[in-house]
């Protein structure tokens, strides 16, 4: 597990085929990137938040990449949210992302509208300031949905870059994110494969605070890869999921934070952890894949993981990984996880529904019972507590 002095999981594929000689590149991806806060104090002072040992790591890469979770922009715009709510950071902090060797972020999350369209243009005009790449989102779906194409060492990479729909998604003619629908995705990954000589899905999408995928997430992903896809990689639930070879290439359900200075996020237990993957990939093929443990610091800064600490964490990735290609214990994980959502945000959303519907001094409930009932993810939860009630694997009570 060791790389040098510190750790690292090393993955590999049976299923690989062959390596053919060709040009190379080494990536390095991580997953939602949120420097609010701390953070975003931290950079503006010129201190560093990310210790030298992990600065070292996204400066001895050809190319970083991070979900950037929060728009770059100015604090008096108008938020989505009627109650004000929204997160943002001052664009002045892209020059440091450049500083630190982000190459592109990711703009295809749930975050990217909360300042409106003002505040997408703003942090598009940020990143392209300090010749920082970026993708999915844009003025309308068709920018939205264009993949981010890269050129490294004659090798012509292709990341297309997807969230889950929400408030955040572009429209034929307004602005916002790309959309992660498979049945809309599905079609065009064919042709990118044939456009590119290595493809990754980078996408924003899934259930918060969850040890393993959702059924319909697992299988979404899994038929990015038969599709065509060499690597398929997610974020948004704030905690670490496991990964699995399948038919050929690689899926990453979820990589945690890498930063995040969220009061909500920092409540629940293991939102401090994080895996960047460091690979070298080939045409079509993944020469070398390796699984990063990280930590956020109490100082706020992140940091590599070593001793102890990284053995537990990627023990229980390991684990996590090891229910994948199990439907059984697929399936028991997954109803654990039911319960625990249940309990922790679903069972006070419904036990207090009627009195915060009606509330007047909740302006932001209308806005969020909406999202509640079309977000694929939320409607999924929902599906499968009313399946476990009826199944009687949950209490129905007060």
């Amino acid at each position: 597990m060791k790389s040098g002095n510190l750790p690292v999981i090393q993955l590999k594929n049976e299923d690989s085929k062959e390596i053919t000689p060709g040009p190379r590149a080494t990536l390095l991806i991580g997953g939602d990137f949120c420097p609010l806060r701390h953070y975003e104090e931290k950079l503006l002072q010129g201190k560093p938040i990310l210790t030298e040992r992990l600065g070292q790591l996204f400066h001895s890469h050809d190319f970083t990449l991070i979900n950037l979770e929060a728009p770059l922009c100015a604090p008096d715009l108008p938020t989505l949210s009627p109650g004000g709510f929204g997160l943002r950071c001052d664009p002045a902090i892209a020059r440091s992302l450049k500083d630190m060797g982000i190459h592109a972020a990711g703009l295809a999350n749930n975050h990217i509208l909360d300042y409106r369209a003002k505040g997408l243009f703003q942090t598009v005009e940020a990143l392209e300031k300090n010749s920082i790449r970026h993708a999915g989102a844009g003025r309308n779906l068709e920018e939205a949905e264009r993949p981010l194409e890269i050129t490294l060492n004659g090798l012509r990479i292709g990341i297309w870059i997807l969230a889950e729909k929400e408030l955040n998604c572009a429209g034929s003619d307004t602005p916002g994110s790309s959309f992660f629908s498979p049945d809309r995705n599905l079609p065009r990954i064919g042709e990118m494969r044939k456009k590119y000589d290595f493809l990754i899905l980078y996408v924003h999408a899934g259930h918060e605070f969850t040890d393993t995928p959702s059924p319909r997430i697992r299988s979404a992903f899994r038929s990015f890869i038969h599709a065509g896809a060499d690597l398929v990689i997610g974020h948004h639930p704030h905690v670490i999921q496991g990964m699995e070879a399948y038919e050929g290439g690689w899926i990453a359900y979820s990589l945690g934070n890498l930063l995040f200075d969220s009061d909500y996020v920092s409540a629940c237990r293991n939102t401090e952890y994080s895996f960047m993957l460091s690979m070298t990939v080939r045409k079509h093929a993944l020469e070398r894949l390796e699984a990063i443990p990280c930590k956020m610091l109490k100082h706020y800064q992140a940091d590599r993981l070593d001793g102890e600490e990284a053995e537990q964490v990627s023990s229980d990735f390991i684990r996590y990984s090891s229910v994948l290609a199990d439907d059984s214990l697929h399936s028991r994980a997954w109803e654990r996880n039911i319960r625990k959502r249940w309990q922790e945000e679903y069972h006070p959303i419904f036990r207090n529904f009627s009195f915060n519907f009606f509330n007047p001094e909740n302006p932001d409930y209308a806005l969020r019972t909406g999202n509640l009932f079309t977000c694929p993810t939320h409607l999924e939860m929902l599906q499968e507590i009313c399946r476990m009630f009826q199944e009687g694997k949950l209490k129905r009570e007060k």
